[in-house]
């Protein structure tokens, strides 16, 4: 395109030379302006057409650059969500594998057990701050808690609480039942939003969580209980 811009500027300079007569009607003036006129004519359609060529590129161009955007970001996030699936089954297995084979179980396994139970429930329920209780029925005794770390204030009361509403909501607390208690037992999670928009993604697994954590905290209490029954046997009466 510069190579026909240079050749018709060129033509233009030496227009007066080469065009010494008139034509026609046309004096030689005249003849002279219209073969300029014409040749820029000729270089103006070509700069036009040569700029709606280049805006074409340009518009292409960002649609393919928006396009592996598109794909890098789809990408990536397909990336992140099988690490976070794969993250996920870990922290299942690990919860599965830490259950007892046996009716001997420690005090470091059982804290084994819950550690990896509250990891489970910070990466479902997306929450830093959050509680896993054991609570008695009728009259709502906390048997156990465990907290997401020490110190950790829990506002929420579970006094006047439902237990048979699996789900509860506010702009503070999201708290998450077990589907059945066990000897009037159940257990209860309890997430402190971060957000008062914050929604529950994976209800089903944190009440799954729920339940395992409840199975597990029954096992162990029945284990106790055993023990005391072992070491203090009841004699018969005389």
């Amino acid at each position: 395109m510069y190579w026909l811009y240079l050749t018709l500027f060129t033509f233009v300079v030496f227009v007066p030379t080469v065009v010494r007569h008139g034509y026609y009607v046309f004096n030689t003036v005249q003849t002279q302006e219209f073969i300029i006129l014409i040749l820029g004519s000729v270089a103006f359609t070509a700069f036009i057409i040569q700029e709606k060529r280049l805006k074409t590129n340009v518009s292409e161009k960002k649609d393919i650059q928006r396009t592996v955007h598109r794909m890098a970001k789809d990408l990536t996030h397909s990336y992140s969500y099988i690490g976070e699936i794969n993250r996920k089954f870990d922290i299942l297995e690990n919860i599965t594998l830490g259950y007892p084979e046996s009716l001997t179980i420690t005090a470091k396994k059982q804290m084994e057990t819950y550690g990896s139970i509250m990891e489970a429930i910070r990466l479902f329920g997306k929450s830093d701050e959050f509680a896993l209780r054991f609570i008695c029925m009728p009259n709502h005794e906390i048997l156990k808690e465990v907290k997401s770390f020490p110190g950790l204030s829990m506002n929420f009361s579970l006094k006047n609480f439902d237990s048979d509403i699996q789900f509860f909501e506010s702009d503070k607390f999201i708290v998450v039942n077990s589907p059945k208690a066990i000897d009037n037992i159940f257990s209860c999670i309890v997430l402190k939003k971060k957000t008062p928009n914050q929604k529950m993604e994976d209800l089903e697994m944190i009440r799954t969580l729920a339940a395992q954590a409840l199975f597990f905290f029954m096992f162990v209490r029945d284990k106790k209980m055993m023990a005391c029954n072992t070491l203090n046997p009841i004699s018969p009466r005389n």
